[in-house]
């Protein structure tokens, strides 16, 4: 129950308190209480529930927890209640950082429905056999696979052919046979394979590309492939002999997003280009070479469908040629040196980008900035985080008239007075956010 006041002066000067009417919070339909309470921290939503039976009941509602990951540092020493409550919200994503196989088997016998787990810890092959009794996994992501062996991974996972998301991050290949298992996967829609070494056998993942009908997404961390490897993958297998289950072949690969990781390589054939026609997004991150090649134009001319393009923690990138006609809409420079003609030959060669994140760059001027209003006049994200960012120029990016999230975290050089002018400047019609953790710039195992 809330009450509330309204004090008011009587004409002898003394101030009296008038009772409002109560609001009785807990008459409220269910339903409109859910609804208040989707926009609850997790702690919030704890000191809710604290309350009593009632709110504790509704804020175990599976409604308020569809989206939420459970994190687990250590599954020891949980009761049952505890293991109650996560069912009753019908808790579908974990991620576990230490775990043994006698507790593991505990988590997946409580929670039988989990659809999502992520293990972000060394793993040690008896702990996949843990899995085993969840029927309903379609995601599983192993962050650090060093110590397993790969025919043992492969034997656990291609049990699970329900799965549509798989991430094997520092595994160490010892062939080309056990990788081959995958086309086992058939729903696979989201892969990734980052080795140990940086290497991934092309053979064989050129034949499991081509027998995986439903993948749209693939990263790879590519280590030392050169371009021809790297290109063989993309091309049609030939009569590639394999002891896993043979499956068809498909003729045309239908790949939406594309990582490539880790590489020296900045370069891809003809032929792999025309199996890639269907990417609409692509990610280059710890490039080393891009600065001598045509690869960023390549990419702009050879996928026509191509809507977004991150060039992260890479080498900077200086295009080699007048600018290119594209459908960009989002760019991500992240950790990346570029300087004022490369930006200007990006606006020219994206007129209808409408995000751009240049958090951590650095080699272009103030002046520059001040230009964005005109270089990306239909910018709707700007990313300027850990960037040095003027208080003149943060003025003039209040004329990015349809700027609807401007992130300048982490930047030393505005004060509190000038973010305050900026909103009213802009009378609050953009989304500043002023804090973000650097934890944000880790990606996956790298």
């Amino acid at each position: 129950m809330l009450q509330t006041a309204l004090t008011h002066r009587s004409k002898a000067g003394k101030f009296h308190v008038a009772k409002m009417p109560v609001i009785q919070w807990l008459q409220l339909p269910q339903e409109v209480l859910l609804q208040i309470f989707m926009y609850l921290s997790p702690v919030e939503k704890a000191n809710v529930r604290a309350t009593c039976t009632y709110l504790r009941t509704l804020v175990d509602h599976p409604s308020l927890w569809k989206n939420s990951t459970i994190l687990f540092k250590s599954i020891g020493g949980f009761n049952a209640r505890f293991w109650d409550t996560l069912q009753s919200r019908k808790i579908s994503s974990v991620e576990v950082t230490k775990v043994t196989l006698k507790q593991f088997k505990k988590m997946a016998n409580c929670l039988p429905d989990l659809t999502s787990v992520t293990m972000d810890s060394c793993l040690k092959g008896e702990i996949l056999q843990g899995l085993r009794p969840l029927v309903s996994l379609h995601q599983l992501h192993l962050t650090d696979c060093s110590n397993v062996m790969d025919e043992e991974m492969f034997s656990e996972i291609v049990l699970f052919q329900q799965l549509t998301h798989l991430s094997l991050c520092r595994i160490a290949f010892s062939g080309v046979l056990p990788l081959t298992n995958i086309v086992l996967l058939q729903n696979l829609y989201s892969l990734t394979l980052h080795s140990k070494e940086g290497n991934v056998p092309e053979r064989a993942l050129q034949y499991i590309l081509f027998r995986l009908p439903k993948l749209r997404e693939l990263s790879l961390a590519i280590g030392n492939m050169n371009k021809w490897k790297l290109s063989l993958c993309f091309n049609v297998p030939d009569n590639f002999v394999c002891t896993a289950e043979d499956l068809p072949c498909v003729s045309k690969l239908q790949l939406q997003k594309l990582e490539l990781i880790n590489s020296g390589c900045a370069s891809l054939s003809n032929n792999a280009f025309d199996q890639l026609s269907t990417l609409q997004s692509v990610c280059l991150r710890h490039y080393k070479y891009l600065q001598h090649e045509e690869f960023i134009e390549s990419l702009l001319v050879k996928l026509p469908h191509l809507t977004e393009l991150k060039i992260e923690w890479a080498a900077p990138f200086v295009p080699l040629i007048s600018p290119i006609c594209s459908k960009l809409e989002n760019l991500s420079m992240v950790g990346t040196k570029i300087s004022n003609e490369t930006l200007s030959w990006i606006s020219r060669s994206a007129s209808q980008l409408k995000s751009l994140n240049l958090s951590f760059t650095h080699g272009y001027d103030d002046d520059l900035v001040k230009s964005f209003p005109r270089l990306f006049p239909q910018l709707q994200n700007l990313y300027l985080s850990n960037t040095r960012l003027t208080e003149d120029a943060l003025v003039v990016l209040a004329n990015l008239y349809s700027l609807r999230v401007l992130d300048i975290s982490n930047n030393l050089h505005l004060t509190p007075e000038a973010i305050l002018a900026f909103r009213k400047i802009t009378s609050n019609r953009i989304g500043l956010v002023l804090e973000r953790s650097n934890e944000s710039v880790t990606y996956c195992c790298w």
